[in-house]
Formats: structure tokens, C-alpha cells, sequence
């Protein structure tokens, strides 16, 4: 027999806010990082530069400022209305800029030069599910794993090449998506992996099967071969 549940005892999304001293320069939105000592209730906080070495984990976003360094910043739960054409279901990390960015966005990070942090997960086209994770290099390492990396398109319509060699085969192999849908690897499929320099010069290139047409959206989810 399963067991009924009352809903009104059901633990509701709750938003965790703090009183926040900011710098001039952060904005509604920016992602933010503890700066120094908390001073009496109020955080000592500073928008997260990804670029920086030692400036990682945002641990909120500010959502409301009163004066110029006197904020509210939001660390959990359903942020709304700071943010607006989000696709929802998909992840929101911390952008080159210190705001949100999704897949796709001018703002998004870039393989191997910035901080990789997730910050939620978006609800609705201007809702995010804030739950700040940890912060990974994105730098050639063989416990990282870049996702959705845009491909860089060539002369040929069919050839693209990635920033850095990456692992063919096995269970951490290169994954291509075309518009957004998966392509299969392999001769007589959608693509293959070449290595551009020769046999054993490392996977650099994708090589479709077919000529797509424009206009298209190419990345890739993939890991450094080093």
C-alpha cells in the first residue's frame, strides 16, 4: 500500500538571501564570491572573475542592490525575474563576464582558459533553480571533460576542428551535436574523428558524412587527450 502524503507537509524550494556589502562595480546579476571577513551580518562579497586563479566559487548572484555597495544576493532556491530568455532545463554557469550563461551565449566559457562553475539549472525562460557547484579548471587536465564547445567550422562545409586533441573511443570518447541532436560516429554514419596531423598525432578533427545546411549549430562535448 502506498503510504499518503499530506502536501502541506511537503518542504517547499526556499530562497536563501543575505544583506551584502558589494563592490560599485557589480551589477544585478553578477555572479559573486566571499571578498573578505564577514563584517557584523552583512557579506563581504565581489563579482567572480572565471580568468582569475584563486577567485573561484561564486557562491551567489545579487538580485538587488539598494546603493551603490549595499545588496541583496540570493544563494539558493528559485531566483526569478533577474534573468530573462533562458531555455529552460538547460544549465547556467558562470559567464566571462561574471553573469549567467547558457550554451550558445556570447558570455559562454571557453575550454582551457576559465573556471568551469555550474549555478543552477533554469526553470523557465526567467527562472533559475540556483544550486552553486564547485569549480573545475578548464585547462588540460585528464579528470576534466569540456562540454558543449564550439566546434570551429573550415573552408570544407563538412570539416571542424576542436581547440585541443581529444579522446576517441572508450567510454569517455568525443560526443557531436548538430543543432542540438546527437550525431553517430563512425563510416556510413553521421561523422568521423580524424587526426589531422597524421597517425598518432592525436584526434583533432570532426569529419562529417554529409553537407549540412545553413544556417547550424555545431559543439561538442569532449575530453583532452594528454
Amino acid at each position: 500500500m502506498v503510504a499518503k502524503v499530506n502536501a502541506a507537509s511537503v518542504p517547499r524550494s526556499e530562497r536563501i538571501l543575505g544583506r551584502s556589502v558589494c563592490l560599485s562595480s557589480d551589477l544585478v546579476g553578477h555572479c559573486v564570491r566571499i571578498r573578505a571577513p564577514k563584517t557584523g551580518n552583512r557579506f563581504e562579497v565581489e563579482k567572480l572573475n572565471i580568468t582569475v586563479s584563486g577567485s573561484p566559487p561564486a557562491v551567489a548572484v545579487v538580485i538587488k542592490k539598494y546603493s551603490p555597495t549595499d545588496c541583496i544576493i540570493q544563494f539558493s532556491g528559485p531566483m526569478i525575474g533577474v534573468y530573462g530568455g533562458l531555455s529552460f532545463g538547460a544549465a547556467c554557469l558562470v559567464g566571462t563576464d561574471g553573469l549567467l550563461a547558457q550554451v550558445g551565449d556570447a558570455n559562454y566559457p571557453v575550454g582551457g582558459v576559465n573556471y568551469f562553475q555550474q549555478m543552477g539549472v533554469a526553470t523557465s525562460t526567467n527562472e533559475v533553480l540556483l544550486n552553486p557547484l564547485p569549480a573545475i579548471f578548464g585547462g588540460l587536465h585528464p579528470d576534466v571533460r569540456f562540454f558543449q564547445q564550439v566546434l570551429s567550422a573550415t573552408v570544407d562545409p563538412r570539416i571542424f576542428n576542436t581547440s585541443f586533441n581529444f579522446r576517441h573511443g572508450g567510454v569517455d570518447t568525443e560526443v557531436v551535436y548538430y543543432n542540438g541532436q546527437r550525431l553517430l560516429e563512425g563510416v556510413g554514419n553521421d561523422y568521423v574523428a580524424v587526426e589531422s596531423g597524421g597517425i598518432g598525432t592525436g584526434y583533432d578533427t570532426i569529419v562529417l558524412e554529409f553537407t549540412p545546411y545553413p544556417p547550424s549549430n555545431w559543439s561538442i562535448d569532449y575530453t583532452p587527450d594528454v
